[in-house]
């Protein structure tokens, strides 16, 4: 399910769907969206003990084996979570077990995340350090051979890690990040960058004309780097009701969040509204040149799922 995006290279724009976490419905929800004819799916590496959630690598794991064509994305891992070299063996176990279909996000996370980590011993000194170091030992272990790598926090030689990934040199890496150091260290570390769903318009744009300037300055070729956002959802009948829904669910989950002030939220971040306007939303997105919209459904999953593929059917009528 893809359309020309024309504010960026002369690619296709595709539309995903973010993986709901309900174990119950997780397998139909995953048929439904590669019927629907949705290019990939993704999971969410949540730190957040308020709401439910399910490890991602496990969710894309089991999502390897009931789809057969959609690419399967974690958004977005955070560094010094997960060891970088069993990180890689994981990775590369479910680029195996797809086929070569996995993408990989990562990112330093959020700062009030990290007392809690650090209560569990789990390392979190150095996040910028750490993200881009274990990106390195990652594709380091992924390349033939033994690997050797001498960092700051990481260091050997001769290693050697089985299984390789299907995709060579590795999965494409892409950044989740927001700052301007952050926003230019992914064009030069990663093979792309992805946008949190809960960012405003204005500041996705700033976003996108800091990436859109460190292509040019770098001199890297735009079409070699990706760029994806996420987004919340909802079909309604009416505009109203969608933004009620939407509104609702945002305020319970954002509810005791420092960073993100939940009043108005909805209509600052999210696509709703009837068919026609939710494909109005998403074709402004094309033509900042986005190469790939992940669209979240908030509530009645199955259904808005389907909703939300007859809005992307008008984005490519347009």
């Amino acid at each position: 399910m893809t359309t020309t995006n024309s504010g960026g290279p002369n690619r296709p724009t595709s539309f995903s769907v973010g993986l709901r976490g309900d174990p119950k419905t997780f397998a139909d929800f995953i048929r439904l969206a590669e019927d629907q004819g949705f290019n990939g799916i993704w999971t969410q590496d949540t730190l957040n003990d308020k709401n439910f959630s399910l490890d991602p690598l496990h969710q894309l794991s089991y999502a390897a084996g009931i789809s057969k064509h959609m690419r399967l994305g974690i958004s977005v891992l955070f560094s010094g979570y997960r060891n970088p070299a069993v990180l890689a063996r994981d990775l590369a176990t479910i680029d195996q077990l797809s086929q070569g279909r996995l993408t990989v996000g990562m990112g330093v996370g959020n700062a009030y995340h990290r007392p809690r980590l650090a209560a569990l011993g789990i390392p979190t000194d150095k996040p910028t350090v750490r993200l881009v170091e274990g990106i390195a030992v990652m594709r380091a272990l992924w390349a033939e051979g033994e690997a050797d790598f001498n960092g700051e926090i990481y260091s050997f030689s001769g290693i050697r890690m089985q299984p390789k990934p299907v995709q060579q040199p590795g999965p494409p890496i892409i950044i989740g990040a927001r700052s301007e150091p952050a926003l230019r260290r992914a064009v030069a570390i990663a093979d792309g960058w992805t946008g949190a769903a809960m960012i405003p318009a204005e500041e996705r744009d700033q976003e996108l004309a800091i990436l859109r300037d460190e292509l040019a300055v770098s001199g890297r070729d735009p079409s070699s780097f990706s760029i994806s956002v996420n987004v919340y959802a909802a079909v309604e009948p009416t505009r109203e009701e969608a933004r009620d829904r939407v509104q609702q669910i945002l305020s319970v989950g954002f509810k005791d969040n420092p960073v993100y002030s939940v009043e108005g939220m909805a209509d600052r971040v999210a696509v709703f509204g009837p068919p026609e306007e939710c494909a109005e939303g998403l074709q402004k997105f094309i033509a900042k040149g986005v190469d790939e919209i992940v669209l979240h459904p908030m509530y009645d999953h199955p259904n808005q799922l389907q909703q939300l593929a007859k809005a992307v059917e008008l984005v490519k009528r347009t």
